[in-house]
């Protein structure tokens, strides 16, 4: 096996359990767990949105009305990860040397985080405008804000994977 592959393995390898140790955490973790990913996310839904949260222990954080909470399953902790495997597995077998290989899974965890806040919080408010606009009934309601939260993420996603492939393409591999 050559050096380039086998560095490849190793990185891609260490990237798969980064990523199997978050998603652990993540199926046990409560509100007050993940507040490195709600509290940014809240921050920016508030600015967005107008409305105001608070945190409550168990259940995240809880508008005024109690009419929106956002929870440990809108922390966005899954796109984080599909979107770091999906930058790492797209790149890494690109780049040539071992340190630009572990400087790009660094610089993919730090956008993974910023994107998973800024979009998270993008569905979220969206999710805020839409439900004020448009009445469904209850089980319709969950069901568009899993659509809104596919479309979004998928989106975003394709984004951050062509922002990505610009950036590369202007850097030294």
């Amino acid at each position: 096996m050559s050096r380039t592959i086998m560095s490849d393995v190793v990185v891609l390898g260490f990237v798969c359990a980064t990523a199997y140790a978050v998603k652990s955490y993540y199926s046990t973790a409560g509100a007050a767990d993940l507040r490195w990913a709600l509290d940014p996310t809240t921050y920016l839904v508030e600015h967005v949105t107008g409305l105001r949260f608070a945190f409550e222990h168990g259940a995240g954080f809880v508008s005024g009305s109690r009419r929106l909470v956002i929870a440990p399953a809108c922390a966005g902790v899954n796109f984080f990860v599909i979107a770091l495997l999906s930058l790492s597995f797209g790149f890494v077998p690109e780049l040539r040397t071992k340190a630009h290989k572990a400087a790009f899974v660094a610089a993919a965890a730090l956008s993974a985080y910023v994107a998973m806040l800024v979009v998270n919080a993008a569905r979220i408010s969206l999710h805020v405008v839409v439900s004020s606009h448009v009445h469904l009934a209850e089980g319709y309601r969950e069901q568009a804000h899993r659509v809104e939260g596919v479309v979004i993420y998928l989106t975003a996603l394709f984004g951050l994977m062509a922002t990505a492939r610009a950036c590369l393409e202007r850097a030294p591999r």
